[in-house]
């Protein structure tokens, strides 16, 4: 039976945004798990992306090539030997010798060398695991970045480090590889390069090595690729039997890497030599004088050909580097949320409220003092026995429940838009929660789009109380569904979170510290990526940068602070403005405002830059995670009905009670 077959593909570190396109085509065409080629499309280094038959593999492979994902297709070769041990070595201008315990292997100059740097405790997977989780809490789930390759290396060299050198024959085939563990070799054949380190000793000799090698390949990906017979065990590291174990995974890891050197990649990148602009520039000019071909004067137009394809190169360098520097500078992962607000303690209902509360507590009070309270007992017994306790109480379950009942046929009513079509007013829209900042709640430190916090402390009737609530409203998110994004504010909402949580002080995230019995908090948080249903009033958005008037302003000082632009408007040139050539300046000035305000205004804006989703006066603000519509509108019907029955029932003893208070 023969071997099969390994498609291998090197991992998008950003997903392409044609990958729902690609594993849609993956699944369907080719039968592969659609979840799985997900995980083994998106992340850093190498990964397995299925294996086979040859013949089934080369048709998935043309895909990929026209899906321009860089892959190989090799069929492994069985580990021949396992790399040897070296004791000591040699240098010389021409060759390494590797001396180990049975013999020397020899490094020629010029030669082609894989090189495996591995760290055998799983330390580089544990800060590669850390390095994903604050880069998504920090910059968002499609900007997740890896390990850059200097702390790859420094995090190796900190650990339990490796170096497997394996010499490779002119047609990139195994014939000899040696294994160099720190502290276990004599470090005198390094002559004037040696050191009191081992560790740095061994990266001295990875970096002899490559200076030595003619073609040098460098793999540090150990413990982080999904390959087969590649895992690095980190159960019990201590055990002789599991050391072994990752040696011999280890060195299976470089045998593939081999086979890979041999099979080389396969994509989509054409190679037309070393100037393919040389030729396009050649044909226009024989077309613009073909008379030129005719006189043989090709050998003369040459020359002058390749010295214009190569300033088209410069130009086209410096404008990808100009392109990277900006993306550079903007490349600051997410902005840290905003400030909360100063919320004016005047103008909010819980202020009204709570006075309210306390002069009516007040009022009672006095009453009570009042000749011996007898006027509030009085007070209290009529107020029942009238029906007039009870027919409040009834209204107020009447407006709980029209208020449900309401909000039921709102939602039934507002038809479900999609994020590119929404209209001014009242919109329903479904999507999934993306984060505008990078918020992350503040007790269990999950990435989210928006939290609520509560905190409470134990009375003496040992009773649980609310001492602070606190919640991120101020902090706008982004609503994303297959027709683009658009920006909600939370602000004054109706939030129902799916995920809570419920913690005492000094329990923060996944750390515990000394546990407070009287204290707890209870958090509900909304985790980037959830799916959302939102009904609310869509406007547009106001703009935060300055006005026309503060443009003008600024512009005008502008120009004072420079003279030479003030010489423009100095027509009589005698070095001062008049009054009517100030005049002058600032009709320039005000016209070139207005132009620039009405370009900036008929360019095109994005749906999230525009349009906001927030609270108005009198509407709703709803956000919630639910799966359906029908699931929200039928929980709001089984909280009116009840009320109705409860306020129907109160209503009729009200009335009860009026007419026996009456006879």
């Amino acid at each position: 039976m023969s071997q099969a077959n390994y498609l291998i593909v090197e991992q998008q570190q950003r997903p392409p945004e044609n990958l729902p396109d690609i594993l849609t085509e993956l699944s369907r065409k080719f039968q592969l798990d659609i979840y799985q080629c997900r995980q083994r499309l998106t992340g850093r280094g190498l990964s397995l992306l299925t294996k086979g038959d040859r013949e089934k593999l080369e048709k998935i492979s043309i895909f990929l090539k026209e899906s321009d994902i860089q892959h190989w297709l090799i069929e492994p070769s069985k580990s021949g030997f396992v790399p040897l041990r070296i004791r000591n070595l040699q240098l010389s201008s021409e060759r390494i010798v590797f001396g180990c315990q049975k013999k020397e292997v020899v490094f020629p100059k010029g030669a082609t060398i894989l090189a495996i740097f591995a760290e055998m405790t799983g330390e580089l997977a544990e800060k590669s695991v850390k390095q994903l989780l604050s880069s998504h809490a920090y910059r968002g789930r499609d900007d997740v970045r890896h390990l850059e390759e200097n702390k790859v290396h420094k995090t190796i060299s900190q650990g339990k480090p490796v170096l497997d050198l394996y010499l490779l024959d002119h047609t990139k085939h195994v014939t000899d590889a040696v294994r160099i563990f720190p502290g276990k070799f004599d470090p005198k054949g390094l002559g004037e390069h040696a050191t009191l380190s081992s560790k740095q000793n061994l990266q001295i000799i990875l970096n002899l090595v490559k200076e030595y090698a003619g073609e040098f390949h460098l793999h540090t990906d150990f413990g982080l690729v999904n390959l087969p017979g590649c895992a690095l065990r980190r159960d019990d590291l201590d055990n002789p039997e599991t050391q072994r174990q990752n040696l011999l995974s280890l060195a299976r890891y470089g045998w593939l890497m081999a086979d890979m050197i041999q099979a080389e990649p396969i994509t989509s990148t054409q190679d037309n030599g070393d100037n393919p602009l040389e030729g396009a520039v050649t044909a226009a000019l024989l077309m613009q004088n073909p008379a030129l071909a005719s006189e043989g004067q090709i050998d003369e137009i040459l020359p002058i050909a390749k010295e214009i394809s190569e300033e088209i190169n410069r130009s086209t360098v410096h404008n990808k580097t100009t392109e990277n520097q900006g993306s550079q500078l903007s490349d600051l992962g997410l902005p840290p949320p905003p400030p909360s607000r100063a919320v004016n303690k005047w103008s909010t209902p819980a202020f009204w409220y709570s006075g309210a509360g306390l002069g009516l507590f007040a009022f009672f009070v006095i009453l009570a003092e009042i000749n011996d309270g007898v006027l509030l007992r009085k007070g209290a017994y009529y107020s029942f026995a009238s029906g007039a306790v009870p027919l409040v109480i009834a209204l107020i379950m009447f407006w709980y429940a029209f208020y449900f009942l309401r909000m039921k046929r709102q939602m039934e009513n507002t038809p479900t838009s999609k994020v590119r079509s929404v209209a001014m007013g009242m919109v329903e829209v479904k999507g999934e929660a993306v984060r505008r900042y990078a918020l992350i709640s503040p007790m269990s430190n999950t990435p989210c789009v928006f939290y609520r916090l509560t905190k409470y402390r134990r009375d003496q009737k040992d009773q649980w109380r609310v001492s602070s609530i606190s919640s991120s409203d101020n902090v706008p998110f982004l609503l994303e569904d297959d027709t683009g994004q658009i920006e909600i504010n939370p602000a004054g909402c109706h939030v129902r979170a799916g995920s809570k949580q419920e913690g005492h002080p000094g329990q923060i995230g996944l750390m515990r510290g000394t546990r407070d019995d009287n204290h707890k908090w209870v958090e509900e948080v909304v985790i980037d990526g959830t799916l959302l249903y939102v009904l609310g009033y869509a406007s547009v958005k106001h703009s935060d940068g300055p006005t026309l008037v503060e443009q003008k302003i600024e512009a005008l000082r502008e120009l004072k602070l420079n003279p030479q632009k003030m010489e423009q408007f100095d027509h009589d040139g005698d070095g001062q403005i008049s009054a009517e050539e100030w005049d002058t300046a600032r009709a320039a000035v005000d016209e070139k405002v207005m132009r620039e305000s009405l370009q900036n205004k008929q360019q095109r804006k994005k749906q999230e830059e525009h349009i906001v989703i927030g609270k108005k006066k009198g509407r709703p603000l709803i956000i919630t995670e639910t799966h359906s519509e029908e699931h929200l509108t039928t929980r709001y019907l089984y909280y009116s009905i009840p009320l109705f029955i409860a306020a129907a029932g109160t209503t009729g003893g009200a009335i009860y009670l009026l007419f026996n208070f009456l006879k």
